[in-house]
């Protein structure tokens, strides 16, 4: 009782003394620096307050006595960062000017270093898509807003960032997302639940294209998909949205809904959103809720769920800030694996799984700024995943994650230091995974190191080791199995950008990467229909590395601002894993296996750009991606083989005699590659057109290809090897309060099919009314 009373008046003395600390009210105004025009809108903040300029460009902001840095921020204008020293003074004026500039090249990435950089200054390829692009494509899922950004791809949920990864039946990615630094892939698996991102509050996304193991780990060998909350201001914001989708029949009218003696059913989706958030003084919310009910346009593809997030920020002082997470997905669905005959939107009935899920992660963490301006951040998440499945699918696991780091600019030599270390646990216990608990871990301190010279040259370079350690079943079949299994190793990255113009940046990056295979990979058992998968315990780690020359070049003539990014880039993996066709006593199995060496090239050009005529405005941004990936083992006398003499075979041989084509290219990749968006906005109205190609998929794997085992695969493949063209549609008006509008998506009917036995989606159309209040 005595401890209590003495721990409340610690809290009473603090916040009086809170309440009776000086302040300093500041004010001024804000113009254009080179005609000296007043801004309306520029957002003025410190660390715990924030405001915005009224029409005649003045503003008016209160903060605590003491020393404070302002940031000015205002789109198509340089960040403006002022010092001020508020010690003892009640009011202060300061105007400041602004410098126009090209707001593409200073967009403000954080991926690449884990502060915030240009990115005209990136080492490394990004693109960025900003927090409205959900909105104007009327997404329901993030991967449909992926699937726009030029040389990425998703293949049945499998995120592909230029050919360096194919199609691995739900385990294993190369591409590690984040969500405001936190990782969200499902531990077991290595797999994205998509649906738990927090669509309705993400704000920009942020792709990083090449290896970023240095700094995120093993997932990230291909490359990082960032996402990033929008960030609340002290004014209010809340806003319903009601998106209801309907599909149309397909172009070869082989559908199961609409016809006569077939069900009334018409495929659909309809889902709402619920979105507050509001900086309140020293505290700032983010809360947004979602339901989605789907009935799909594959038969048996339904989706439902519900979906809670929560994120709180507490600003003890100027220094010290506290953050809690949470989010919360509950709901059931089913899929099936393959079509029941060719081209058909119904699938075979051996194939079919249905599964009750609830997903939850807490995420606390801490950021504290010491007088010396170093910054610590504590990370830290608690995930748990019970996912209820037939075909002894199940699975539960638990996952803790730590992430602490410690950042420092020094500003008098232009040197950044970012340092850390994780520490990542998790235990699973699955039907899945021989029906054993299963325990990993994974340690890793990292290091990057950057420094700028001259002001035109930026040189960075990071190391990280990687340690695991995984407790798994003792026998797996008939064999016995080494426990634990271990496996460690350091990777590391250089980068160099060179301004060699005031809008011209040449680059150039190496980074390595080291992926140990997931739980789903080593020790999965399960079937699909015919598919039978078998584990692998003796499957080993797999090595890469990566290359990039780049130039990205700022463009003003006219109306026009924009950039144009050229980069030629090479991968090279050693052991990479893939699930593979395989032969036991005559029957087929897949199984992830080392597949040898592959080596990836390709170059990718890519433009974004805007056009301003008085209140007009043209946005296009598109780009095209070359893929050149390839086996370094290949022996075209593996296709003639028989399935009972694989056992003696070379590596060269088995990768021919596991694909469906007699060229050496890796399966699941598109050669050719090209996305493009134009939009038009006046006042509050918008029309846009998006454009989607890829080329044909040379090479899947042979199975699918034979008739006795996937009815009518091969047949729709060869009538269906020019690839798939999809143009999307949109336009829209936003009323006082209220934003309308219509998307149309796969506007010409195209029939296509991104991996076999799975039909994509035909015409559809769909709405979102939102209400801002």
């Amino acid at each position: 009782m005595k401890t209590t009373k003495i721990f409340i008046c610690i809290i009473v003395m603090f916040s009086f003394l809170e309440q009776i600390q000086g302040q300093t009210t500041i004010q001024g105004k804000i113009t254009d620096a080179e005609n000296s025009l007043p801004l309306e809108g520029v957002i003025i903040q410190t660390n715990s307050q924030g405001t915005t300029s009224l029409p005649d460009g003045s503003y008016l902001i209160t903060i605590d006595s003491g020393a404070h840095e302002i940031l000015f921020n205002y789109p198509g204008y340089e960040v403006l960062r002022k010092k001020i020293d508020a010690l003892n003074l009640t009011q202060l004026t300061l105007n400041v000017s602004l410098i126009e500039t090209n707001i593409i090249l200073q967009t403000a990435v954080i991926s690449t270093s884990k502060y915030e950089v240009p990115i005209s200054e990136s080492t490394i390829s990004i693109d960025v898509l900003k927090p409205n692009t959900p909105e104007k494509l009327n997404s329901t899922s993030i991967q449909q807003v992926l699937d726009r950004v030029p040389g990425v791809q998703i293949i049945d949920g499998q995120a592909n960032i230029r050919g360096g990864s194919g199609f691995s039946y739900g385990a294993g990615s190369r591409v590690m997302l984040i969500m405001d630094d936190l990782p969200f892939l499902q531990p077991d698996a290595g797999f994205p639940n998509w649906d738990d991102i927090p669509l309705e509050q993400v704000g920009q996304i942020e792709i990083l294209k090449g290896a970023a193991s240095s700094l995120y780990g093993s997932a990230a060998m291909n490359g990082v998909i960032h996402f990033r909350t929008i960030s609340p201001t002290i004014e209010p914001y809340t806003a319903i949205s009601l998106i209801p989708k309907i599909y149309f029949k397909p172009k070869t009218n082989n559908e199961w809904w609409g016809n006569e003696g077939s069900e009334n059913t018409t495929p659909g989706e309809m889902a709402i959103s619920l979105i507050r958030r509001q900086k309140l003084g020293k505290w700032d919310y983010n809360l947004g809720g979602y339901y989605i009910n789907k009935t799909g346009y594959n038969k048996g593809h339904n989706n439902e769920f519900g979906r809670f997030n929560a994120l709180l920020r507490r600003r003890i002082n100027d220094r010290f800030l506290v953050t809690l997470g949470l989010n919360l997905n509950q709901g059931m669905s089913s899929s099936y694996f393959y079509w029941k005959d060719k081209g058909l939107f119904v699938g075979d009935t051996t194939s079919f799984s249905h599964s009750k899920k609830l997903r939850f992660t807490l995420d606390p963490s801490l950021q504290y700024f010491t007088s010396k301006h170093y910054k610590h951040k504590l990370l830290s998440r608690w995930m748990h995943i019970e996912n209820g499945s037939d075909n002894n699918q199940s699975n539960k696991s638990e996952n803790i994650f730590l992430d602490y780091q410690i950042h420092k600019l020094f500003e008098k030599s232009q040197f950044n230091f970012s340092a850390g270390m994780v520490c990542n646990y998790s235990y699973t216990n699955s039907k899945l995974f021989s029906d054993t608990l299963i325990r990993s871990l994974n340690l890793a301190p990292y290091m990057q190191l950057e420094k700028k010279l001259l002001n035109r040259l930026t040189i960075s370079g990071g190391v990280r080791f990687e340690y695991y350690r995984l407790n798994g079943p003792e026998l797996v079949g008939n064999k016995i199995i080494d426990n634990p299994s271990i496996d460690y190793r350091p990777v590391y990255r250089l980068g160099a950008n060179l301004k060699l113009s005031q809008s011209t940046f040449l680059r150039c990056s190496w980074g390595q990467g080291f992926r140990f295979p997931t739980l789903a990979e080593k020790y999965i058992e399960t079937n699909a229909g015919v598919i039978k998968i078998t584990p692998n315990p003796d499957l080993k780690s797999e090595f890469g590395e990566s290359y990039e020359f780049g130039i990205k070049q700022g463009l003003h003539f006219g109306a026009y601002k924009g950039i144009l990014d050229l980069s030629v880039f090479a991968s090279k993996y050693q052991d990479m894993m893939e699930f593979t066709l395989i032969f036991v006593n005559f029957s087929p199995k897949f199984q992830s296996q080392n597949v040898g060496d592959t080596y990836i090239r390709g170059l990718e050009l890519s433009s974004q750009g805007v056009v301003e005529v008085n209140l007009h405005k043209f946005l296009v941004n598109g780009g095209y991606t070359y893929l050149i990936p390839l086996f370094q083992e290949w022996d075209l006398s593996g296709k003639e083989l028989s399935i009972n003499a694989t056992s003696g075979a070379t590596r060269a041989q088995l990768n021919a005699f596991a694909s469906s084509s007699n060229i050496n290219i890796l399966k699941y990749r598109n050669k050719h590659l090209f996305r493009m968006d134009i939009e038009y906005n006046y006042h509050s109205f918008f029309v846009g057109v998006n454009f989607n190609y890829a080329s044909h998929t040379i090479a899947v794997d042979q199975l699918f290809e034979r008739e006795a085992f996937f009815k009518g695969i091969k047949s729709y493949r060869d009538e269906h090897n020019t690839g798939y063209r999809i143009y999307d549609t949109r336009i829209g008006y936003q009323f006082n309060k209220i934003t309308a509008q219509l998307n149309i998506n796969n506007l010409t009917n195209e029939d296509y099919s991104i991996r076999p036995g799975l039909m994509e989606g035909p015409r559809n159309i769909s709405a979102r009314i939102t209400w801002k209040m």
